[in-house]
């Protein structure tokens, strides 16, 4: 797991959760004549990961030239060193948020020229997220709530402390210091001018740095999404599928809801509102602003229903839409109501294309502004900024690690510009394989099948599922995810592993969530892929191991639950598992969708023939839990004392510092390199002799001796 943990990556967030690189990867001067890439490895002797601004000339790019590093920050918390990195109006300086070890983030600037770095912030807590104007005269940015703790300690000591709408683990932290941060949508907003304080905008929704924060060009307006507090009654009529049941959710008051809005915000006087009255949709979501900052243009956005006529209310309904909203008129312009989002907004020539697929780049349809309106237009030849000459793409696919090339817009000329990790090429990595497969409900999946280095035909090894996806485009040692999964060290241990990706129709999957067929229909994927490997002759079934990550928690609770297939060993990690004590203790949508109503009276029954946590007795695998975070441990309380009482083998690994996905190297090692061990253990019979991990081994020999006998 080293490997994976060292190695360099393109720093970017939205790449770390999954997403596909597109035009982000290089990040150019307005001018065009310069670029930065940001990189990222860690470094597991200080526990840190190390972020570098690299500098690359554009006329340069294709004598393989050697990036100049501008700057090193080295992150010791869960966020990023360095993030959000925005090029300056003058094409010498460039903004960003960033943090070096031990210190907190803050938003600083940078002279590529001379190197001189600038705090910009100066916020006693950590700064989040950030944006700033194209003359760096006017940033917007969140930041994390100033906790006292001294004096709440004390009047708890005296008082008692009155539970309304604390969550259990805002009451953990009542003897923690600042630094002890719960992730959660709590931040506050504000606004700073050049050499000005900055002024704290009141918001009544929440705030979290995952949602977009825009500022327009020339910083007069902000656009930010955010969690809508108050839902108003009449959301109801959206019919967004996935989107509904999270609209009319009962809540406590002041509890999050998962109902995201726009809201403008007027950088001059402070003002904040919505920018429309209506909710985001979970897909095609894209949002930019024209160059003028008169108007910007969204995607993934539902209109609001006060429309005319009853076909057009249908419509807004029924469907999102692509649609300019000017400023500060907020005057909607509906473009398109197709599902696809913004590929492509060429100011210049005024095109705006749009498309399909994550990135809008599939079946790309261009649109121009007639009058008040927009219209379909042929696709120009030429869809590239006329300033920038090049393109800069990270290229990778399963078998292939990640490197950086460009290419000339002109002719088409490609280069490498820079091999990420060269020592990969005195690595033997395992072969990895797209396939395909039935699930034995007769729907169709696909998935990675991760061979060991040393593959022999006809000979049968033990199996390993990884959950929570599978891209044949991604270099994953691990993946998908930086928690629990470690697909190729497992393969080095002579274990094939298998990632289980999406139906061959993704459509048919959404469907199934939040209702009770989305668990069985996901165990069907497992026994399948079983089935599948078996009568290829490559896997033992009698050694199958599986492991589940957040939303997957609970398909593969389901499955050791309710599945007639026997498994060696698993791992739950850090998930919802569709359990009644989580229910009590954060409520939720998903678990009262999963067990087909809430569990009391008439529905109590589904819920004691669904819920893994009431059919813990039909668990035969040994069961690793990983939880993370304060109060974390909380939401495998159930699993672990269920199996615990019934005398089943469980082990139980929480780590407080640790977010949902994994960052600092020791805690990725402890995961990671911990389910590498333990499958080797449980499915290969395998004890690493390293004496620092005697105690782990000494744990699960005890396990051992409590597993059922068949």
């Amino acid at each position: 797991m080293s490997d994976a943990i060292r190695m360099t990556v393109w720093a970017d967030l939205q790449y770390f959760l999954g997403g596909t690189p597109d035009d982000r990867v290089g990040i150019f001067s307005p001018d065009g004549q310069k670029f930065i890439v940001v990189v990222r490895r860690g470094n597991l002797r200080n526990n840190t990961n190390e972020y570098s601004l690299l500098l690359f000339r554009t006329k340069d790019a294709f004598n393989g030239p050697k990036p100049e590093v501008l700057i090193t920050m080295s992150s010791s918390s869960n966020r990023e060193g360095i993030e959000n990195v925005k090029w300056l109006n003058d094409n010498e300086t460039v903004a960003f948020l960033g943090q070096d070890a031990g210190g907190t983030p803050e938003v600083y600037s940078l002279s590529t020229k001379t190197k001189h770095l600038i705090r910009l912030t100066h916020h006693p807590t950590p700064v989040v997220a950030y944006d700033i104007s194209a003359n760096g005269k006017t940033i917007v940015y969140e930041a994390v709530p100033r906790r006292i703790a001294t004096s709440a300690t004390q009047d708890a000591r005296r008082d008692g402390v009155v539970i309304s709408t604390q969550s259990p683990s805002d009451l953990f932290l009542s003897e923690c210091n600042e630094t002890q941060e719960l992730d959660r949508a709590d931040k506050e907003l504000f606004v700073q001018h050049v050499q000005g304080a900055a002024l704290k905008i009141a918001v009544a929704d929440q705030l979290s740095e995952i949602l977009p924060l825009l500022v327009s060009p020339d910083g007069r307006y902000a656009v930010l999404e955010t969690y809508d507090s108050e839902i108003p009654p009449y959301w109801a009529a959206y019919r967004d599928t996935p989107l509904h049941p999270y609209i009319i959710e009962p809540r406590r008051p002041s509890q999050r809801s998962n109902v995201t809005h726009f809201m403008l915000l007027d950088t001059s006087s402070g003002k904040i509102g919505p920018l429309l009255d209506a909710p985001m949709s979970w897909f095609n979501r894209s949002l930019v602003w024209a160059k003028d900052s008169r108007s910007l243009i969204l995607s993934g956005t539902y209109l609001p229903l006060t429309v005319g006529t009853p076909m057009e209310r249908e419509a807004r309904e029924t469907h999102t839409f692509v649609a300019e909203v000017e400023v500060p008129s907020k005057a909607i312009i509906p473009i398109t109501d197709e599902p696809v989002q913004i590929s492509h907004w060429n100011q210049q020539d005024g095109v705006l294309v749009l498309g399909s697929g994550e990135n809008g780049d599939i079946n790309p349809k261009p649109y121009d502004r007639a009058g008040m309106s927009w219209r379909p237009v042929a696709l120009p030849g030429d869809k590239s900024n006329s300033s920038i000459p090049l393109t800069v793409s990270l290229e990778e696919d399963s078998n292939t690690p990640p490197r950086i090339f460009v290419t000339s817009t002109k002719n088409g000329r490609k280069a490498l510009l820079f091999d990420l990790n060269p020592q990969f090429s005195h690595l033997k990595f395992g072969r990895v394989q797209d396939i395909t497969w039935k699930a034995t409900d007769g729907h169709e999946v696909t998935g990675g099948l991760y061979l060991p280095p040393d593959y022999e035909d006809g000979k049968r090894y033990p199996l390993v599922i990884q959950t929570h996806g599978f891209e044949k485009d991604r270099f994953w040692i691990d993946g998908p995810w930086s928690s629990a999964f470690a697909a190729q060290p497992l393969a080095a241990k002579d274990i094939v592993v298998l990632q289980v990706g999406s139906s061959s129709d993704p459509s048919e999957d959404r469907k199934y969530t939040n209702t009770p067929g989305e668990a069985p229909r996901q165990m069907a994927a497992y026994e399948g892929v079983i089935d599948y490997l078996d009568n290829r002759g490559l896997v033992d079934r009698r050694r199958v191991g599986i492991i589940g990550f957040s939303r997957t928690v609970s398909y593969v609770a389901y499955t050791l639950t309710h599945s007639k297939y026997q498994f060696a060993a698993a791992t739950l990690a850090d998930g919802f598992d569709a359990g009644y004590v989580n229910l009590m203790l954060f409520g939720g949508v998903d678990y009262l969708a999963a067990n087909g109503g809430l569990p009391f009276g008439s529905s109590l029954d589904s819920w004691t023939k669904s819920s893994p946590g009431f059919n813990l007795d039909k668990v035969t695998a040994p069961v690793r839990l990983e939880y993370y975070g304060w109060g974390g441990f909380l939401g495998g309380w159930q699993t672990f004392s269920g199996l615990t009482l019934l005398k089943k083998p469980v082990d139980f690994i929480w780590l407080p510092y640790g977010t949902h996905l994994l960052v600092k190297p020791w805690e990725r090692l402890v995961s990671q390199q911990g389910n590498v061990d333990w499958f080797d253990f449980w499915l290969n019979g395998e004890i690493d002799p390293d004496p620092s991990k005697r105690a782990e081994y000494g744990r699960w020999e005890q396990l051992r001796r409590k597993e059922p006998k068949n």
